[in-house]
């Protein structure tokens, strides 16, 4: 019998972390406690009319080498598919289509080639892009908004509204005006520092649970794991500085050698006994979270024929077409709408943000205005990802604690991301390398701080 590993968690972080201590041949135990898998990225089935809904759209990218090396493990790496070249189409009532649309060339004068192609800015507009790339050269932002690094770097207000923010709310899920432009630094230089190919983007064909979900469990259970649904835990057990059981809701109380939490900070914070919360983890609520909003819109025709663009000029802010790019999906003109940072919308009722997407869509589509609205389903994610503030980049914790045997994974720690599906994959990546880890050096996983203005480790290391 290996190693025994209780996992808190059955998203991408809980299973990457399951995948990884199963191969190696740990006694994997991962516990999920609604009844599906997924986490925050996941799908289910509309009763009404029969088509996979994503909980919320999600655009990967070439770049992605250990969400890519991981679907590839577990054998699902054919449902994820690229586009040839790099491209992102926008609409705007001003200029119709535009896109940003890269040519093969050495990074990053392929994304510059991108920049000259967009209409509606001007020549000096995309001439001044030029500067955040060199900045990227030398020492790349530091604990500043992303807001004030793009002002400082000459970027008129035009193309900020028409590039730069739009880029910064859909990878950050964040305002420009509180945003980290650290954060944004790491995503420029992950999207565009590698060259044409890795700045590629990807969609996956299936529904978000069938691209990872079962074959994650399926792998995982050939290897003697255990995956449990349902299962929701009630508390971490603590003896001293170290879990002692992690008790169940049903009142059942499993023990191993290590746990590992791939849950969002406000879920851990619920876990922990007030003291070693206080102790340990001062920074963990600090931590606040960024919603976002999805609707998805089934019309009586065609509306939209391409498979996603980012909107303009609108509240609405990217349009996906589900009919294009859903291998399954049944041909009932599904379109899918998202607002991200979508603080002032997470009140509104179902209706209001119907209303809202239409009024949207018809201002920039016009034959959004004849078509008959046949059904509709809307998404709310409060604690879709992290604020990514100058403050948590501080703060996020790396996989390593202080309490000999809990190890940190998820997309909000500490994962040189921001928080992404990728930064998920690394982080139970790092939290499987803790554990194994901590085997070998006799049940001491080695010491990290994660204190306001302490240290953390490098990304490489546990």
């Amino acid at each position: 019998m290996g190693r025994r590993v209780v996992i808190i968690g059955g998203g991408f972080a809980g299973l990457a972390a399951a995948v990884e201590l199963s191969e190696g041949g740990a006694d994997v135990v991962v516990l999920e406690r609604r009844k599906h898998l997924g986490g925050r990225a996941y799908s289910f089935l509309d009763a009404m009319t029969g088509d996979i809904v994503d909980n919320g759209q999600h655009l990967f990218m070439a770049c992605y080498s250990n969400t890519i090396s991981f679907l590839s493990k577990i054998g699902t790496l054919d449902k994820l598919e690229f586009q040839t070249a790099p491209r992102v189409d926008f609409l705007d009532r001003e200029n119709g289509l535009t896109s940003f649309a890269c040519r093969r060339l050495p990074a990053p004068f392929h994304a510059l080639s991108g920049i000259l192609g967009m209409k509606g800015l001007t020549a000096g507009d995309k001439l001044r892009a030029l500067r955040v790339g060199r900045a990227l050269g030398k020492k790349g932002p530091r604990d500043e908004t992303v807001s004030g690094w793009l002002k400082a770097l000459g970027q008129s207000q035009r193309i900020r509204e028409r590039f730069w923010n739009p880029m910064t709310i859909a990878t950050l899920n964040e305002s420009p005006d509180i945003a980290s432009a650290k954060m944004l630094g790491k995503v420029l230089e992950q999207s565009f520092g590698g060259g044409f190919a890795d700045s590629r983007l990807g969609l996956s064909r299936v529904g978000l649970s069938q691209l990872y979900t079962s074959a994650a469990r399926a792998f995982i259970e050939s290897r003697k794991g255990e995956v449990r649904t349902a299962a929701e835990v009630g508390r971490l057990v603590f003896d001293g500085d170290w879990v002692a059981g992690c008790e169940l809701k049903s009142g059942e109380c499993l023990k191993a050698d290590s746990y590992i939490t791939a849950v969002p900070p406000s879920a851990l914070g619920r876990i922990l006994p007030h003291e070693v919360r206080r102790r340990y983890f001062p920074g963990l609520l600090s931590l606040t979270s960024s919603p976002i909003v999805s609707m998805n819109l089934w019309f009586d025709r065609p509306v939209f024929n391409h498979e996603f663009a980012g909107l303009l000029g609108t509240r609405v802010q990217w349009l996906f077409n589900r009919d294009l790019i859903c291998r399954e999906a049944r041909g009932l003109n599904h379109v899918a709408i998202v607002i991200s940072a979508a603080y002032q919308y997470t009140d509104w009722t179902r209706d209001e943000l119907i209303d809202l997407a239409r009024a949207d869509l018809e201002s920039l589509i016009p034959e959004v205005k004849g078509a008959r609205l046949i059904h509709s389903r809307v998404i709310k994610e409060r604690e879709a990802t992290i604020s990514h503030t100058t403050e948590s980049d501080r703060i996020r914790p790396p996989a390593a604690t202080r309490v000999g045997n809990l190890i940190l994974a998820g997309d909000w720690t500490d994962t040189g991301l921001p928080a992404t599906i990728e930064s998920a994959v690394i982080s139970g990546r790092l939290a499987s390398k803790c554990a194994v880890k901590s085997e070998a050096s006799s049940n001491t996983v080695p010491a990290a701080s994660w204190l306001p203005g302490g240290t953390t480790r490098p990304i490489s290391e546990c």
